[in-house]
């Protein structure tokens, strides 16, 4: 059984599709099914369960992929660590949009140093975290509550910033022309809002706007439901509405900031860099222990 057998296995346990996997790696499916075999009947064991045309892993697939992920992680530092300076290497990142979009600014520098490719996969926390886990990426951008919450505990964490959130709107929005940036609860009532059918971060229906905003203790006006966040945040640049924001976006574009009385609506996320750490002191420990 080769290492690159192992790697295959790997990204179909992620794919759950032979024809996905077999693109990836530029092979025929049958190549790759052939593949699959060999290394089933090395092991003496099925991996997957066959359910139409989806690849699911059984229990011993799931053992398998597990220790496997770990073993090829720990090779690719090793090799990465006496390979000359030149040799270059393939660098995934994943995670939100919303996240990648200000936290990729603290990698960009280092990795702009370093003789690599950068791939970044667009994804929701929960999927960027076990990308990480099964090594389908070396780097992911996510909330310190999300990897708490993950059923993987051989990540390392790495802080990049805290945030919090706040009421916003666009220069053009009429309460910020007016100056009106303190809202009682009927004024938020009657204020037009965008919000995300499913959050941001997770992919997940998240309460009646799915951004965090108690709307139980002060219900909005939501006359804007986005399934898309940049269609959102359209909606709010064009003065249509106001939306609940993260600060680092509310800064990033430069909308003003309200404030509701008699609501603490000011809660806030760490934002993490997260990889899993290696016993050989390849590219990504250098990387991560220089930040």
């Amino acid at each position: 059984m080769h290492l690159d057998d192992i790697e295959k296995v790997i990204h179909m346990a992620s794919s759950q599709n032979l024809h996905t996997t077999a693109k990836h790696f530029n092979i025929t499916p049958g190549a790759l099914s052939k593949t699959l075999k060999k290394v089933e009947a090395n092991l003496a064991t099925e991996l997957f369960n066959r359910v139409g045309k989806t690849l699911v892993l059984n229990d011993k697939g799931k053992e398998f992929v597990k220790h496997s992920s770990d073993l090829v992680h720990n090779y690719q530092q090793l090799t990465s660590r006496f390979k000359s300076d030149n040799h270059k290497f393939n660098a995934v990142i994943a995670g939100p949009a919303i996240l990648l979009k200000s936290g990729l600014k603290k990698l960009l520098i280092p990795l702009g140093n370093l003789p690599c490719s950068v791939r970044i996969n667009n994804v929701f926390e929960g999927e960027a975290i076990s990308q990480v886990a099964s090594g389908a990426a070396h780097i992911a951008l996510v909330t310190r509550e999300a990897l708490k919450n993950s059923s993987h505990t051989n990540l390392v964490a790495v802080d990049v910033f805290n945030t919090g959130f706040s009421v916003a709107g666009a220069a053009d929005h009429q309460l910020v022309q007016t100056g009106s940036l303190t809202l009682n609860k009927n004024q938020l009532l009657h204020a037009a809002f965008a919000c995300p059918l499913f959050s941001p971060l997770c992919g997940l229906e998240q309460g009646i706007g799915s951004d965090g905003w108690q709307d139980d203790i002060a219900p909005r006006n939501i006359v804007f439901r986005c399934s898309d966040y940049s269609a959102l945040i359209e909606v709010v640049q064009n003065g249509l509405a106001l939306a609940y924001l993260a600060n680092f976006v509310i800064d990033d574009l430069g909308f003003t900031k309200l404030t509701v009385k008699g609501v603490n609506s000011h809660y806030s996320e760490d934002i993490v860099l997260i990889y899993k750490p290696s016993k050989a002191d390849g590219w990504l420990n250098k990387l991560m222990y220089s930040l």
